[in-house]
């Protein structure tokens, strides 16, 4: 029998500015980081970490915010989600001179691609980085 569980590709950092690997991106206070759109088609897994480091210039005085931004949907744009219509967000507990890594599932039947969006309001600049792996399942023979 054909082994039918789900193939895992390598990790990969999540680009952004058409290509740029997000690995260690500084992110200002009170600035974002967009990546560009991560591709589901085809796809039956992904899940995402995305990694904060204050650099110990200074206390944080707040936290990180991730969101999910899905596509707009609609037919004559090429629109997606702003941070006020994503539906999934999670806080990043920033602290001074600590790294702090969350990871999470998007499910490809809910969604064919999407970008994730780095919210700073730590109080701090901090080093972004986003992994993200897929997987999809063979055919059965």
């Amino acid at each position: 029998m054909a082994d039918t569980g789900y193939n895992w590709s390598a990790v990969a950092h999540a680009t952004y500015n058409t290509g740029t690997d997000v690995d260690g991106i500084a992110v200002n206070d009170e600035a974002t980081l967009t990546t560009d759109e991560i591709d589901l088609d085809d796809k039956a897994g992904c899940e995402v970490s995305v990694g904060v480091v204050e650099d110990n210039t200074g206390a944080c005085d707040g936290d990180a915010y991730v969101y999910v931004l899905r596509s707009d949907l609609d037919p004559d744009s090429e629109g997606w989600q702003t941070i006020d219509d994503a539906v999934a967000g999670y806080a990043i507990d920033a602290t001074q001179n600590a790294e702090r890594i969350i990871t999470f599932a998007v499910d490809p039947g809910q969604v064919g691609g999407f970008k994730i969006l780095v919210d700073n309001d730590s109080g701090q600049q901090l080093a972004v980085t986003i992994n993200y792996r897929t997987a999809t399942i063979p055919a059965a023979s």
